[in-house]
């Protein structure tokens, strides 16, 4: 299951679910995409082992709050493609828009945020047009090799290759997802826990995944982690 597949079932369910109020039938998945009802069932299937949709046979299917969260970071990625290309390339708004959706897919992490912080640099602002999102590149995060043990927020960048971020979304990591430091080993390597399943992380891997802190855990004196 491919991450731009993914993402275009993700966007495609919540486009039909906020324009028609309910949870949407997998047919008008079907139909919206123009795949069959039995591939469409069976890419739902997997979204929803993968918590990002929730799927009640003869109600429908709608996001769960990890997938609207992968959603509205696919959003944010085209808007600042977009505004690039239209406020600093000066391409038609049209055309800005066409390119902005065949590339939301493909770029990665690293070059839109070079593009936004070249908008930032540049004053201009590449906040959504709804004012109720924030840009992720925008905001403050470090990166996992500097987190602690104990340590936790959640994942809002991964400048990875694809294959790298496919095998991490296979396990459960994906931007959107809450994690926790359980331990630092001495050869530089970081062991997080996400969705139950605990991953081992090289050290140049973690540096490339980048996270908004929460709150550190305090554990009581004598009490053992759980």
């Amino acid at each position: 299951m491919t991450g731009d597949r993914i993402e275009e079932y993700l966007e495609t369910i919540d486009s039909l679910v906020k324009s028609r109020g309910t949870p949407v039938k997998n047919k008008d998945i079907a139909e919206e995409l123009g795949f069959s009802q039995a591939s469409v069932s069976e890419m739902v299937q997997k979204l929803a082992d993968e918590g990002l949709v929730i799927h009640e046979p003869y109600h429908g299917v709608e996001l769960t709050n990890r997938g609207v969260l992968q959603v509205n970071s696919i959003r944010r990625k085209h808007h600042v493609i977009e505004t690039f290309f239209s406020d600093v390339l000066a391409l038609e708004p049209e055309v800005a828009h066409n390119e902005a959706c065949g590339l939301e897919h493909t770029v990665s992490d690293l070059v839109v945020e070079s593009m936004c912080n070249y908008l930032g640099n540049n004053n201009i602002d590449c906040k959504p047009a709804d004012g109720n999102e924030h840009c992720p590149f925008k905001e403050s995060y470090v990166s996992l090799a500097d987190l602690k043990e104990g340590d936790f927020g959640t994942v809002v960048m991964m400048t990875l290759s694809d294959s790298s971020k496919g095998r991490l979304s296979s396990l459960g990591m994906i931007t959107g997802e809450n994690i926790e430091v359980k331990r630092k080993q001495k050869q530089g390597s970081t062991s997080i826990l996400t969705r139950g399943t605990e991953i081992a992380l090289g050290n140049e891997i973690a540096k490339k995944i980048f996270v908004r802190l929460g709150m550190r855990k305090r554990y009581p004196r004598g009490n053992d982690r759980i």
